[in-house]
């Protein structure tokens, strides 16, 4: 299935989720659950849709898990894993792929990016994949606006859809225009990040550094407004409102093996495979697999499976 004509697919697992512990004491931050779905699979599927079916994985040494799940998920993707041995950055991460990069151009996605399309009948992340290949941009950015421009990497563009500047947390931002977490790179960049990597202050090789250097050198970067929905999946409070939001018009989402006794489960409450609700009322409420509660009332919780239960 391999074809170096057609983007490698990279996904970045890695990472200690430890805004949300203590959920992720539990999971690698790739299995977070949403929706009864593990991070993982959203990226799959985004990357699939498409039209990439050639993904290569990047994991962190003690994550035996995330491997079979993907290599199970889709049967119309090939998938490489590959490991991180210690935590440097986005760039290290991306050259852990090693020899799956060769004269490839890449398609990076954080794990926990999650996009929502708004354009029916048209595939947006294969159109800005087009638009990246087609007009031989260096990078390309699909971007979504914020509220919170000083917190995230900014991109201001012109009418043409290039890079005008390119900012990290910037103090004065001068654009809402925020990096959603995926990356389009030309080969030679991939390259660049390989074996000509910019070493952070901290010891850490990131895909932004990388970014504003070849910004600064005059590199062509280009972005697109994203038309839809981004959802935040870093912190236990933002993985409860973008639960509600992927439920849309459902009330709640309760797996078919699930057992609800004497309970009441109200608005945004996902029950996951095999868990058990005895004399319970509960809403905005996240119940992973596996799990039996009783005898709570309880408005804005994330249980573990162990039935450890944390207030949100």
């Amino acid at each position: 299935m391999k074809d170096n004509n057609t983007p490698l697919g990279v996904i970045l697992t890695g990472g200690k989720a430890t805004r949300l512990r203590p959920l992720s004491n539990f999971y690698p931050k790739s299995q977070i659950p949403l929706l009864n779905k593990p991070l993982i699979e959203y990226s799959m599927d985004l990357l699939a849709e498409a039209g990439i079916q050639d993904i290569a994985i990047v994991v962190g040494p003690d994550d035996k898990t995330t491997a079979p799940l993907a290599k199970n998920y889709r049967s119309d993707v090939e998938v490489s894993v590959h490991v991180q041995k210690t935590p440097k950055g986005s760039g290290d991460a991306l050259a852990a792929c090693g020899e799956s990069l060769q004269d490839r151009d890449v398609i990076v996605l954080a794990v926990d990016t999650i996009l929502q399309d708004w354009m029916p009948g048209q595939i947006q992340l294969q159109s800005q994949i087009d638009t990246f290949i087609a007009n031989s941009w260096d990078v390309w950015l699909p971007l979504h606006k914020t509220d919170r421009p000083n917190q995230m990497g900014i991109a201001e563009l012109d009418d043409t859809e290039k890079v005008v500047s390119l900012e990290e947390k910037p103090d004065f931002p001068k654009s809402d225009l925020a990096l959603v977490g995926i990356w389009m790179l030309a080969e030679p960049v991939v390259k660049r990040i390989q074996f000509q990597p910019e070493v952070s202050a901290r010891g850490e090789i990131e895909i932004s550094g990388m970014l504003e250097t070849i910004h600064s050198e005059g590199g062509l970067i280009g972005g697109r407004l994203w038309q839809g929905s981004w959802l935040d999946t870093g912190t236990l409070s933002a993985l409860l409102e973008s639960q509600k939001q992927l439920l849309g018009e459902r009330t709640h989402l309760i797996d078919p093996s699930a057992q609800i006794i004497d309970s009441t489960v109200g608005e945004n409450v996902v029950v996951g495979k095999n868990s058990a609700l005895h004399n319970v009322e509960i809403k905005n409420a996240l119940v992973p697999a596996n799990v039996q509660l009783r005898d709570i009332a309880a408005n804005g919780i994330i249980v573990t499976p162990d039935g450890e239960i944390t207030y949100v």
